[in-house]
């Protein structure tokens, strides 16, 4: 070996060639650039969007903070304009007035007993079930004789189930109260219903006893003061405005568990009623929590607003729970509690919005921006909202009277930066193709201008192993560009070689997809023609072209054969166009199949499309050519098994009931397409049937069947 060249090797053992350090230098300048310029495009992307989220949910909350001040003003105003009325004094007063005279009504042991097994038996065990709550024993019970009269005789012989009816004329109650009930009860209710309330509870200023309620309630006839509720906001709003002067004062009472509702979420808006200098009567009437959720969420339909998939807006109390109920609760329920099990919330919790079956009262929202909105402050934050879930939010409050709510609206952060990813993915697609065009481009110049001393190399190396035919000579005629002369031929002929092969082996792969169907192909290509596979769902259409046999007579055995071919050529490029495969053609039947290579979801309306086109390429071919062939088609869905048949000269074909029953299927000879209640099951929304019939198919018994109405025409 030359002694110079060993020492050569010996100071550069691993030494990149020219050419691959051409390569690398261009790929890493192209990545680099790719590299800043995406970063960049990143960071702009993200805080767009960003802001985006934040200006839409900005003007969301303040939007709907609106409303709803919106809504408990009409409210307020509604209940004082109710309070105003004549009729509504009149009536207060005549009821107030029958009210105290029932003092003297005699209330008996039994009376009293009867009410007692009614909340021992009724009451407390409905109670303890919505609400898990145990209350002392007698707690609830009346403090008042009154109490207990009205309790006998509106609630122990009222209506069942408890609270479900209005109170009505009693059969059992005698006294004054009972006909003034009757008399002003109807001319009430429907004052309440213009005003889209289901109930009244009227107080006696005085002794703040509920002398009315319109619905069947357990408050009727007990003591605000130290009945069983008088530790309730109700009774708070109702001792507030026993003394008020104002014809116009107002008090709100927030959301608390409402024991005689059994224990659902209830606030109320009071307002004194006068007669005259006096005050008759206080009234109360529940907030219009409805038409306040219907507002936030517009009726259900978040999206519409702006909301996306996971954006919502919702109240938040000043003692951090929520005042309305949480979008995912109304909308799937269980996937909401199976998040919350999931979240920093506890099991009890968690148990209680499942038993009750609202957020209002019962999921704690514990985060800075609920701290902020409850100081009246308003902003943006991104944070983990309830639910655990990093979400954007902005906050802000809504004041009546005393009362502060926080109106927060949010989105899920991963909806909201969702095309942030969508972006990074494109990007990381291009990335890879442009490094691939890049190493491509690379490779391809540095190889031009390497080419002389690669052909070289080679040409040495080819001499020193023997191979006499490189022709070493031509460098010594005329230098590289013999030599690069004798590469071009070389690589021509290769070139020519390989493109040779590859026309082949694309016309052995045409003529493979043109007989057998994908997978069949597949097979064949693999080498696993054997192999048998199962395919779970597929929609077979089996099509016979009645009266072709009649025809051949009249048109003769070539004029057969020619109208045949055009006829299944026309049927084969309607089957590509609605992406169904042709398995098999036995002499004038024809075997489909949809959703076999490539799954997709609508495979048998793409096989009912491709049937149609079928009955009118068939009523085409009738027209144009005067023959009079009928099209009968079936057609049924499940599952199949399809393999190759034989070992040197093989044929595709399918096996399984759902072939043999879609082979059986038989019509009554005119132009028609049948199918399986499989079939219709999935596309009868989207094409119009007949009646439904049944058939004897062999070895199946008898099998439903539906016609499509007007399929050559559709």
């Amino acid at each position: 070996m030359d002694p110079e060249r060993s020492r050569v090797r010996k100071y550069y053992p691993s030494s990149l060639s020219v050419q691959s350090k051409l390569i690398t230098a261009f790929v890493f300048l192209t990545m680099l650039a790719i590299g800043v310029v995406s970063w960049i495009g990143y960071v702009s992307a993200r805080e767009s969007l960003r802001a985006a989220a934040e200006r839409e949910l900005t003007g969301l909350q303040r939007s709907k903070a609106s409303l709803v001040q919106n809504i408990l003003k009409s409210a307020r105003n509604e209940a004082l304009s109710l309070s105003a009325e004549q009729d509504t004094t009149t009536d207060a007063r005549e009821l107030l007035a029958a009210y105290r005279q029932l003092a003297r009504e005699p209330v008996t042991p039994e009376m009293q007993e009867e009410v007692r097994r009614f909340y021992r038996e009724e009451f407390e065990p409905a109670l303890r079930e919505h609400t898990a709550i145990d209350p002392p024993k007698d707690s609830l019970l009346p403090t008042t004789s009154t109490g207990w009269y009205l309790h006998y005789h509106y609630l122990v012989k009222g209506s069942r189930p408890y609270s479900s009816k209005n109170i009505t004329s009693s059969s059992t109650d005698e006294s004054a109260y009972a006909q003034v009930l009757a008399r002003t009860l109807p001319e009430l209710l429907g004052k309440i219903r213009r005003l889209g309330q289901e109930n009244i509870l009227l107080v006696d200023p005085e002794t703040l006893e509920v002398f009315f309620s319109i619905k069947q309630s357990s408050i009727l006839g007990t003591s605000l003061v130290n009945g069983p509720y008088a530790a309730s906001k109700l009774a708070t709003i109702a001792g507030a405005l026993r003394h008020s002067q104002n014809v116009d004062d107002y008090k709100f009472a927030d959301f608390e568990a409402y024991y005689p509702a059994f224990g659902q979420p209830n606030a109320f808006v009071g307002t004194p009623i006068f007669d005259g200098s006096r005050m008759s009567a206080i009234m109360m009437l529940r907030a219009p929590m409805e038409p306040i959720s219907n507002a936030l969420s517009g009726n259900g339909q978040w999206e519409a607003e702006g909301l996306g998939k996971t954006g919502e807006v919702y109240l938040l109390g000043p003692d951090k729970t929520m005042r309305t109920d949480s979008r995912f609760l109304i909308e799937d329920r269980a996937a909401f509690l199976a998040t919350l099990r999931k979240s920093h919330l506890t099991a009890r919790t968690v148990d209680t919005v499942e038993r009750l079956n609202t957020t209002i009262l019962t999921i704690p929202v514990q985060h800075e921006a609920a701290e902020l909105a409850l100081r009246g402050q308003t902003g943006i934050k991104q944070l983990n909202d309830y639910r655990g879930v990093p979400v954007f939010l902005a906050y802000g409050s809504v004041d009546l009277d005393s009362l502060r709510w926080g109106v927060i609206a949010k989105i899920d952060e991963a909806e909201a930066m969702g095309p942030l990813g969508v972006y990074a993915r494109r990007v990381l697609a291009w990335s890879v193709g442009i490094a691939l065009l890049a190493t491509i481009i690379a490779f391809l110049l540095a190889k031009v201008l390497t080419r002389p001393i690669t052909a070289l190399v080679r040409a040495a190396k080819q001499v020193s192993m023997g191979e006499l035919d490189a022709r070493v000579d031509l460098i010594a005629t005329d230098e590289y560009r013999e030599l690069g002369e004798a590469f071009n031929e070389m690589v021509t002929s290769l070139r020519t070689s390989r493109d040779e092969l590859d026309r082949q082996v694309m016309e052995n792969e045409r003529l493979l997809v043109s007989l057998l169907p994908a997978s069949g192909a597949a097979q064949v290509r693999e080498g696993t023609a054997e192999t048998r596979q199962s395919f779970a769902d597929v929609t077979v259409a089996y099509i016979n072209l009645a009266g072709f046999e009649s025809q051949s007579t009249e048109l003769g055995e070539e004029g057969s054969m020619a109208l045949l071919s055009d006829i299944v050529a026309a049927c084969d490029e309607a089957a590509e166009q609605h992406g169904v495969e042709k398995v098999r053609t036995i002499g004038s039947s024809y075997l489909a199949v949809s959703g076999l290579s490539v799954e997709r979801p609508d495979h048998t309306a793409q096989m009912v499309d491709f049937a149609r086109e079928v009955v009118r390429i068939v009523s085409r071919f009738n027209a144009e050519r005067g023959v009079r062939l009928v099209a009968e088609i079936g057609i049924n869905a499940g599952p199949v098994i399809g393999g190759m048949v034989g070992r040197r000269k093989f044929i595709y074909d399918l096996w399984g009931d759902t072939v043999k029953l879609a082979r059986g299927i038989e019509s009554d000879g005119k132009n028609s397409i049948l199918v399986t209640r499989p079939v219709y099951e999935r596309v009868r929304d989207l094409v119009a049937f007949g009646t439904e019939t049944s058939s004897e198919v062999r070895g199946m018994g008898s099998i439903e069947l539906f016609s499509l109405l007007d399929e050559a025409t559709a």
